[in-house]
């Protein structure tokens, strides 16, 4: 008994010896990874930027003079920045900021979230529901946070095919702050929750699978965590846990 226990103990050791030796060669990985993606990142950005802004003018002098070609000066100037969201994607997730942690009010972010993005989930007809009790306050960076919950509302509108609704929750619980950000689409599959977060992963047809992952590096970086989950009766869940000291 006294050996079978033992070489059940070492087994077990040994297990966890080779998760821990996988997690780090992962880690290195990932880091060797970022260190590339953020070089070319920010070779892009430079000429990119030059790219934008030059189209910019040519389109307001087009629009000004009636020319015909607007409608593709316009079409370049939504390709750029949509690029420069992607670029900004990945040098987020490979430098990411460290925060300047205040006492902010989430409740206030979700309502400037709202504003900013109000009329284009209007014209999608999909209603944005807030349930957020005034001063849900927590310790964190103002401008990442804001970055961290309109990336899942984001994630939460393209989940949603046609109209919809999206609810933003705000809720205390023992020691913990809790905001989710629910939708009324079909859901994740479960049976791969926790790849979502994983950087590159994406199930989408566009994008650079780097939000969840961009938002959980976020929270990381606060002492909190994102969970996902699916609603009874369908529908996604992204869940943002502070935890008070």
């Amino acid at each position: 008994m006294l050996i079978i226990r033992a070489d059940r103990i070492f087994a077990e050791r040994m297990r966890e010896k080779k998760k821990l030796e996988d997690d780090l060669h992962q880690n290195e990985k990932l880091a060797s990874m970022g260190r590339m993606v953020a070089s070319i990142a920010h070779e892009i950005r430079n000429p990119l930027g030059i790219i934008k802004s030059s189209a910019e003018l040519l389109l307001k002098k087009a629009r000004k003079d009636g020319d015909s070609r607007a409608g593709i000066i316009q079409a370049v100037v939504d390709e750029a920045e949509r690029l420069a969201r992607t670029v900004n994607d990945f040098l987020d997730y490979a430098r990411p900021k460290t925060p300047n942690m205040a006492e902010l009010d989430l409740c206030r972010i979700v309502d400037h979230i709202m504003a900013f993005l109000g009329n284009d989930l209007k014209g999608r007809d999909i209603e944005i529901v807030r349930d957020c009790p005034e001063k849900t306050i927590v310790l964190g960076d103002n401008d990442l946070i804001y970055r961290a919950v309109y990336n899942l509302v984001i994630n939460a509108s393209q989940a949603i095919e046609g109209a919809g609704t999206i609810r933003v929750i705000a809720r205390e619980q023992g020691d913990a702050v809790i905001l989710e950000v629910q939708d009324s689409g079909p859901g994740f599959d479960a049976d791969i929750l926790e790849k979502y977060p994983e950087p590159f992963y994406t199930t989408k047809d566009f994008g650079t699978g780097l939000g969840l992952s961009i938002v959980a590096n976020i929270l990381r970086s606060h002492g909190a965590r994102l969970e996902l989950a699916n609603k009874e009766g369908g529908g996604g869940v992204a869940r943002i846990v502070f935890t008070r000291p």
